[in-house]
């Protein structure tokens, strides 16, 4: 489970960052606050054909991203749960070869993405705890799993990934 950190990998992860936070930022209006559908994590779908360079790319693209939030540095924390969420849609797949578990990941995710994000909107802004948390986290269950299950299926069909 080592990254070797080739001119491909760093390129990966690059790209991935680069196009994950320009698609928050330029979808800024459904990106951030209280309901939102980050567009940008149906990217997670792919995060298990790239390996490890994938949850970097990811990591480092929430981290960008979220430079540019309007809940300010505080926000930057959420790429902790987001580095951790995108490692385990990666290692389990890699542990199963199972599709489905993408799925179930990207829920997880999902699930944390929601809690953590949603205590923060809650916080700074007095929303009510339970729903932002249940708002973020159907956001991104459309982003991640309703758009981000089929481009993983599509990508894995189409080889491209394969070494």
């Amino acid at each position: 489970m080592r990254l070797k950190i080739r001119t491909k990998n760093l390129a990966v992860i690059a790209i991935y960052a680069a196009l994950y936070a320009a698609l928050v930022v330029v979808l800024g209006a459904f990106s951030y606050g209280p309901v939102q559908v980050r567009i940008a994590d149906a990217m997670l779908g792919v995060v298990p054909l790239l390996g490890l360079a994938g949850v970097l790319g990811h990591t480092l693209g929430v981290f960008v991203a979220n430079i540019f939030s309007t809940a300010g540095p505080l926000d930057l924390l959420n790429t902790i749960p987001s580095f951790a969420m995108s490692f385990l849609v990666y290692y389990t797949y890699k542990r199963t070869k199972n599709d489905y578990t993408v799925i179930g990941t990207c829920i997880a995710y999902s699930v944390v993405i929601g809690a953590t994000v949603g205590w923060m909107l809650s916080y700074l802004y007095g929303l009510p705890l339970l729903l932002t948390i249940a708002y973020v986290a159907i956001g991104n269950i459309i982003a991640s799993v309703l758009i981000g299950w089929p481009l993983f299926k599509a990508l894995k069909k189409t080889g491209i990934f394969q070494g």
